[in-house]
């Protein structure tokens, strides 16, 4: 059901006051974006690709993204356990390396499927791998108002940013309008934890910034104020109020309150639409699947233990954007503030892993990947760490390149962690 309006969502929301009705819980699914890559890390494109995975694989939808070369990959909605997730992570797994054998048949070449929260070969911040949907090239239009982004040594036009970034989300539903608005409320405080965690992209277009995660940055940039942490003053408290602050925004080329929600591509977003879920954004791409897995396991299971047991006052907003931007500079090796009181991130995010251990718990299943990144927090290292480290192993820029992405598609042909 697509809401048209603020009015048509409060007369939806009266309604389901009068009958109520309630939606089960903890239904989850994911989004999951790739590039499909040469051995050199030139971009491929992938659009031959798509209409032949749609017919070869029944439990997943593939589509087109921003770029040419990437390639969006949708699971159906199903009830939240281990199972789930541990047959989610064997058909992905299965998924990717059919996208490499038939990219490898069409183009003729060697091929890899990057599992990057960035494609770091310069060749793809050209206007050429603007996707050719009509999304995409008006996304891209729309953007070049933005002035160039300077970064390193190089400025990249604001409007090829979106074909180099790639990340996960994940949907949550919730049992009510009003449980929505909690999880979204839980989860905006959990964003700088959700960042160090992850924290995988250090290089965009070839250039080695200074940062563990800059995806998140950039894209705030390139997208005019769309991105990033949402713009909020306070935290929504119906889902009729957080109608309201997307409704006063202007729309790109919405022509409905339902879409207006896709174009606020913020960390956290409530989709406004039937049944109600809300979709985490936040996440980087992680290089293999059960990386990938670990981060949904994480996410869902503090997220629960957060509605069950947690009694703290929501933190102040403004203690979040801090600690965000703390998370995206110093991933794990940082500091956050909360109350007024500083904390190791590596100490705070080891309370959150036994938290989201509690929590998957609380759903009747077991936890299953989070000791990935419990090895993580014990080092005090996230992708981005390695990353760097292989980057500063060749001295030729195209060298470096080649050498990280293959790197990568060894860990994720053999879904094997990096760190």
């Amino acid at each position: 059901m697509e809401f048209r309006s603020i009015q048509d969502l409060k007369e939806y929301i009266k309604e389901l006051e009068k009958h109520r009705h309630h939606p089960q819980d903890y239904i989850f699914g994911i989004e999951l974006e790739g590039a499909l890559i040469d051995r050199e890390g030139k971009p491929l494109d992938a659009g031959k690709l798509i209409p032949r995975l749609n017919q070869m694989h029944q439990d997943f939808e593939f589509d087109k993204e921003a770029g040419k070369c990437q390639i969006e990959i949708r699971s159906f909605p199903r009830e939240y356990s281990c199972y789930a997730l541990r047959e989610m992570e064997e058909y992905l797994h299965d998924a990717i390396h059919d996208i490499v054998e038939l990219a490898e048949r069409i183009h003729k070449t060697e091929a890899i499927f990057l599992l990057l929260g960035s494609n770091p070969h310069p060749s793809v911040l050209a206007d050429e791998w603007i996707s050719d949907t009509q999304r995409a090239k008006k996304m891209a239009e729309w953007r070049s108002n933005f002035p160039s982004i300077k970064i390193g040594n190089r400025s990249i036009e604001a409007r090829h940013i979106a074909i180099a970034i790639q990340s996960i989300h994940v949907h949550i539903q919730g049992k009510s309008p009003q449980d929505v608005v909690e999880k979204y409320n839980r989860l905006l405080y959990m964003v700088p934890e959700q960042i160090a965690i992850s924290a995988n992209s250090p290089i965009i277009g070839g250039e080695l910034l200074d940062y563990r995660e800059a995806r998140l940055l950039l894209y705030e940039l390139a997208d005019g104020g769309n991105a990033g942490f949402p713009k909020l003053i306070k935290y929504p408290s119906s889902i009729i109020e957080y109608g309201e602050y997307v409704a006063s925004f202007p729309s790109i080329m919405a022509s409905s309150l339902t879409q207006m929600v896709k174009e606020r591509h913020e960390d956290n977003r409530i989709r406004l639409e039937v049944p109600f879920r809300v979709e985490n954004r936040v996440y980087p791409a992680q290089c293999t699947i059960k990386e990938n897995m670990a981060l949904i396991e994480y996410i869902v299971g503090r997220l629960k233990y957060a509605q069950r047991w947690s009694r703290q006052e929501l933190p102040p907003i403004k203690e979040i954007e801090i600690n965000r931007i703390e998370a995206i500079k110093e991933g794990l090796r940082g500091e956050f503030i909360w109350n007024g009181k500083k904390v190791s991130v590596s100490n705070y995010m080891m309370e959150g892993i036994e938290k989201a251990e509690r929590g998957i718990k609380a759903l009747d299943t077991n936890a299953r990947y989070l000791n990935i990144l419990r090895r993580r927090v014990k080092r005090k290292k996230s992708c981005a760490d390695t990353i760097k480290r292989w980057y500063a192993r060749k001295d030729d820029v195209e060298e470096k390149i080649a050498y990280i992405v293959n790197r990568v598609w060894q860990h994720t042909s053999r879904n094997q962690p990096i760190i």
